[in-house]
C-alpha cells in the first residue's frame, strides 16, 4: 500500500489555492491503490502566482477540468498562461453549488445557515440527475490516456468537484467510507481560508448569524454527499449500474477506468 489512510488527503500547498490535493493513495477494493500523480481535485485556478504554474509543471498536469458556470469563469479566469495545459469546460450549473453567489447573498443577510444547507443538499441530487451528461462527459474523459495527469475543479472545490470526486473513487474500487473521508476533507484543507472570510466580515447587528451561515456554505456535511447516493440508490440498482445508464459508462469503461487508476505495487 502506498500510504497510510491516516496520511491522507495528499493536499498539496499552492499559493493561490487552498483545496489542491491528489487523489491517490485511498485504498481499494482489489487490494491495490489509487494511483499517485494521475487525478487531482482543487477549487478554483483563478488565483495562481508565477509559482503555483511551476507547481503545476512539476506536477506534469495536462488537463484542467473546470465544472464552473459561466459567470464564475468570467469573474475569477484560471490563470493557466505559459503552461501548455489543455483546459475543458464542463458546466455543472447547479445554482445551489454556487458559493461565490450565494455568499453574496449571505454576506448581504438574505440566506441563513439552514437555506444554505438546503441549497447544498439540492445540488447534490441534482448532480445526479439534471447534470448526468456532464459527469459522463468527465468520466469519459478520465479514459483518455493523454488527458492525464489531470486536474478537476469547481470554485471552491468542494460540491461539484466533490462529486466529480466521488464517482471517480467509487468506478476505482474504493468504498464509501473513503469516499466519504475524501469528500469531508474538504473541511480541513479549507479551514484557514474558511476562517479568513468570517473575519473579514464587518462588524455589525446580526454578524454572528451571516458568520454561522458562512461557515455552513463553506463546509461539506456528510448528509449532502449522502442525498446524491440516496438519490443513486432509489433510481439504480448501485453506483455501477448508474454509471451504465444515466452516463452511458458500461462495466467495461469502468473496469478500463479501474485499471489505469489502480496502483497494485507495495
Amino acid at each position: 500500500m502506498l500510504s497510510s489512510t491516516e496520511s491522507l488527503p495528499r493536499q498539496i500547498r499552492f499559493d493561490g489555492a487552498h483545496n489542491f490535493r491528489d487523489l491517490g493513495g485511498y485504498p481499494l477494493g482489489c487490494g491495490g491503490s489509487f494511483t499517485p500523480g494521475r487525478i487531482y481535485r482543487s477549487d478554483h485556478l483563478g488565483r495562481l502566482t508565477d509559482a503555483d504554474r511551476q507547481r503545476l509543471s512539476a506536477l506534469g498536469i495536462a488537463t484542467v477540468v473546470d465544472l464552473r458556470r459561466a459567470s464564475e469563469r468570467a469573474e475569477n479566469p484560471d490563470l493557466l498562461m505559459g503552461t501548455g495545459i489543455n483546459e475543458i469546460w464542463l458546466p455543472v450549473e447547479a445554482e445551489g453549488a454556487d458559493v461565490i453567489n450565494i455568499r453574496r447573498e449571505v454576506e448581504a443577510g438574505r440566506v441563513d445557515a439552514q437555506a444554505a444547507s438546503e441549497f447544498l443538499i439540492e445540488a447534490n441530487r441534482l448532480f445526479v440527475t439534471r447534470f448526468a451528461r456532464v459527469y459522463s462527459e468527465f468520466l469519459h474523459l478520465l479514459l483518455q490516456p493523454q488527458s492525464l495527469p489531470l486536474v478537476f475543479h469547481c470554485s471552491a472545490g468542494k460540491d461539484r468537484a466533490g462529486y466529480a470526486a466521488a464517482l471517480t473513487l467509487l468506478v476505482a474500487g474504493a468504498s464509501k467510507h473513503h469516499v466519504m473521508a475524501d469528500y469531508l476533507a474538504t473541511n480541513l484543507c479549507n479551514q484557514a481560508h474558511r476562517r479568513a472570510l468570517m473575519a473579514g466580515l464587518p462588524e455589525s447587528a446580526g454578524v454572528e448569524t451571516t458568520r454561522q451561515a458562512l461557515n455552513v456554505l463553506m463546509q461539506v456535511e456528510e448528509r449532502y454527499l449522502t442525498a446524491a447516493f440516496t438519490e443513486i440508490d432509489t433510481g439504480y440498482l448501485d453506483a455501477s449500474d448508474y454509471m451504465s445508464r444515466a452516463l452511458g459508462f458500461d462495466a467495461d469503461k469502468q473496469a478500463r477506468l479501474k485499471a489505469l487508476l489502480t496502483h497494485s505495487g507495495i
